[in-house]
């Protein structure tokens, strides 16, 4: 990928490690527009797109495995398109080129080639998402009316069903959750809806909440196991509501600086709510909430910026285009807050059936001093901690049901404060005393290598293992 490094400061809002120096980096579209954007497979798609009376039909598409651009075209130049994924296919759904239509454009990232369907009735400003193998594309406008109709596609099948949403309306957020697909909020004849749409993909039915206030123009992702709506409203709302399937109830966060027409995205532990508008005026606020340890942090991006497309690939996060004071935006800000790359994956299965796995966040340069490892289906209230080591290897050590993927002289971060705890732990690593004997601090250009040994029902076990180097 062709682009230049930009420092971004981040302010944090509590005593944690967060992700201030992750890294970031920018890019430009082919056009400067506020696109729709996708991902699927190794490649993520803008699409579509506008400003005024300028529909446009071109995609700009980056491969994240080849880091290289192309551009292709939809069949029809549009504006506010849906967009979603699913077995290996990306649509882009409806949209407006003056008036509303049905047109469904179909990438398939196997064969680079594109097809088009229709939906069941033309709209613009729909919501869309999928889970388990199906795509929904719901509410919108058309012709001036509101419309509940949810066009579904089942990937298995190869078959497009409709549905509808329990209320008409458009400019809803949507996200997916597990098994659930949910639309929140939106608008119905003029006036704001707090209603959410929850879809089971596992027994095809639909069931109701609320947001903890009527609003349109929000934003919507998934991290840490929980669905958040953030923002939006007719004024500058600065409600998070969040939603926990495993108890069907909802929370309320509160977002650092209130907007609306904010996009939101997930990589990793962490949900960005970026961009937006405050007072009419865009915004270049992102607001970063890290699930992991429950805290904000505020940064800002490279250009003040709303309804910007949001996808993310490859564990980045892609923010592009979008609307600024005078026009259209060709910039592509990318966060890239995760570190290395995994082996020894997947690990060996541990009593509650799956293999637990690690995961390294923060930044490479070592000046920075901001890494922290995490290590997630560990047992619950089982103990552990990490390891580290500039040599990888392969073994099963005497009285273990899983492989250490080090060799030579490892480090133990077993010292008071490090241990973690099942089902997540979380530890942050002091780059500059490295707990070998005598301790050793990293030094830029060396590549570790880190694990997690933790206990398992009476036994231990390993999560697998990431290697990072370090700048």
């Amino acid at each position: 990928m062709t682009h230049s490094r930009i420092a971004w400061t981040l302010l944090s809002c509590a005593a944690a490690v967060s992700p201030a120096s992750a890294q970031w980096s920018t890019d430009t579209l082919s056009e400067a527009r506020a696109p729709a954007a996708v991902a699927v497979g190794s490649k993520v798609l803008f699409g579509g797109g506008g400003i005024g009376s300028n529909h446009s039909s071109v995609v700009d598409i980056f491969d994240t495995a080849t880091g290289t651009w192309t551009t292709s075209n939809i069949s029809l130049g549009r504006t506010e398109i849906a967009t979603s994924s699913v077995g290996g296919l990306a649509f882009f759904a409806g949209g407006s080129n003056g008036s509303a239509t049905p047109i469904v454009d179909i990438f398939d990232a196997a064969s680079g080639t594109w097809s088009t369907t229709s939906l069941v009735e033309e709209r613009t400003a729909m919501a869309a998402a999928s889970a388990g193998g199906k795509a929904l594309f719901a509410g919108g406008t058309r012709a001036g009316s509101h419309s509940s109709a949810v066009d579904i596609y089942n990937a298995a099948s190869g078959t497009w069903s409709v549905s509808n949403l329990s209320t008409p309306r458009s400019n809803m957020a949507a996200t997916n959750l597990g098994a659930l697909i949910l639309f929140g909020g939106g608008i119905f004849s003029g006036t704001p809806t707090s209603v959410v749409d929850i879809y089971d993909t596992t027994t095809d039915t639909w069931s109701t909440s609320a947001l903890s206030q009527p609003r349109e123009r929000i934003s919507a992702t998934r991290a840490g196991g929980r669905a958040y709506f953030a923002g939006g409203s007719f004024n500058f709302t600065d409600v998070v509501d969040v939603y926990d399937p495993t108890t069907a109830t909802w929370s309320v966060l509160t977002l650092p600086t209130p907007r609306r027409r904010l996009v939101a995205g997930t990589v990793g532990p962490f949900a960005l709510f970026a961009g937006g508008t405050t007072g009419g005026a865009p915004s270049s606020v992102v607001d970063i909430y890290d699930t992991l340890d429950g805290t904000w942090t505020t940064g800002t991006l490279s250009q003040a910026r709303f309804r910007i497309a949001a996808a993310t690939s490859s564990n980045r996060l892609f923010l592009g285009g979008g609307r600024i004071t005078t026009g259209g935006s060709l910039v592509v800000d990318v966060f890239d807050p995760i570190l290395g790359m995994n082996y020894c994956s997947p690990a060996v299965p541990n009593s509650t059936g799956v293999p637990a796995r690690i995961m390294a966040i923060g930044s490479p340069a070592v000046t920075d001093n901001d890494v922290r490892l995490v290590a997630r289906n560990i047992p619950p209230a089982e103990f552990g901690y990490f390891l580290a080591g500039q040599t990888q290897g392969s073994a099963m050590p005497p009285a273990s049901d899983g492989v250490i993927c080090l060799a030579g002289s490892i480090a133990r971060f077993n010292d008071p404060g490090q241990i973690i705890q099942g089902p997540i732990g979380v530890s942050a690593i002091d780059l500059t005393a490295v707990p070998l004997t005598p301790p050793v601090a990293v030094v830029p250009g060396e590549t570790w290598n880190f694990q997690c040994w933790y206990r398992d029902s009476g036994s231990n076990n390993f999560t697998n293992a990431v290697s990072v180097t370090f700048e």
